[in-house]
């Protein structure tokens, strides 16, 4: 492979959210690499939660519990993350990514990998981040969906016409695709707006979550996350992090900082992360945790780039054993 001038590979990596989990996530990446174990073992003692239990024992329904989901998330992102290190280390290679980045939740993984963050404090900021989006839920049902097919200002439009009032409304979360969008709202507008994208022929999807991310229904939880994430530690990332906002590269702390405190109420622009990354020379995206849904997008959005998920390996080594070969730094002489 072929570095840039700063030592840098044509490479991003980038970290799915809440939505990618499944039953018996990280099992094989935690029976194969001593450093994933540990990373299951400090998620644990740091939440209280037995992480490992969750992920492999978890039904679907518990999983999609927020407070267990997004640690658990983060913790098999983070365990896949460095069992690659692990791994491309006993075969003396390397990869130094020109870019990081993750989608929602997946942010907090980037943040880890660059060393922006430390792994405790990421689990302790997620789990603030998990019972504020959990207690909005509780006083209000709340949901999400993907609407395929339709073109992201169509559904816009049915979101203005399926919202009602500020107690019953819906707002687009994610723009994944140019045709593949993620709404987001109170329940009722939720499935006024479902129904409507049915009648206009789009294919309509009810994920497995049980909040409502990204909209500004959580102004108020954004004021207070914004505030937790004023006392947490962040350091500027050793790569660029791709802002899910203006898909702009952030280099600092205070970039980084500004990031999180408005990612519960700002829409992800998914599409336009990819396409910024690929105007920097990206050509091959790694997908770092639990499925691969981020991967499968990417090749969507550029049929110009390769796009993998480490999840995606099923025999030793683990995981860099679905990595194209030219993906690796060979080792310097």
């Amino acid at each position: 492979m072929t570095s840039s001038a700063t030592g840098h590979d044509p490479v991003a990596i980038v970290f799915p959210g809440q939505g990618s989990q499944s039953p018996g996530m990280g099992r094989l990446v935690h029976e194969h690499s001593a450093e994933a174990r540990l990373a299951f073992e400090e998620a644990s003692d740091v939440t209280g939660i037995d992480v490992a239990r969750v992920c492999f024992e978890g039904d679907a329904d518990a999983l999609a519990e927020t407070r267990f989901t997004q640690p658990a998330v983060l913790t098999t992102s983070t365990a896949i993350f460095r069992s690659m290190r692990e791994k491309l280390a006993e075969v003396r290679r390397s990869i130094q990514p020109r870019l990081f980045g993750g989608h929602s939740l997946g942010l907090f993984g980037a943040a880890v990998a660059s060393e922006a963050l430390t792994f405790r404090d990421a689990l302790l900021v997620v789990l603030e981040r998990s019972r504020l989006m959990s207690s909005f839920n509780e006083g209000r049902p709340v949901g999400m969906a993907s609407i395929i097919g339709l073109d992201g200002e169509l559904v816009q439009e049915i979101c203005e016409g399926a919202t009602l009032s500020t107690a019953d409304r819906v707002d687009i979360a994610n723009h994944n695709l140019m045709t593949q969008t993620v709404i987001s709202g109170d329940v009722t507008a939720l499935e006024r707006a479902m129904e409507r994208a049915r009648e206009l022929q789009g294919r309509v999807i009810r994920l497995k979550v049980k909040v409502s991310s990204h909209t500004p229904l959580h102004n108020e939880q954004a004021e207070e996350f914004a505030a937790i994430i004023k006392g947490v530690p962040i350091s500027d990332p050793v790569r660029p992090i791709v802002s899910n906002r203006t898909s702009r590269p952030l280099r600092t702390a205070a970039e980084l900082r500004e990031e999180f405190s408005e990612q519960l109420r700002a829409p992800v622009f998914w599409e336009g992360n990819v396409r910024e990354m690929t105007s920097q020379g990206v050509q091959t995206f790694i997908e770092v945790g639990p499925g691969h849904v981020l991967s499968r997008m990417v090749r969507r959005i550029s049929n110009r780039v390769v796009a993998v998920s480490l999840d995606d390996a099923e025999v030793e080594p683990i995981p860099i054993s679905v990595l194209p070969p030219d993906a690796l730094e060979a080792p310097q002489t």
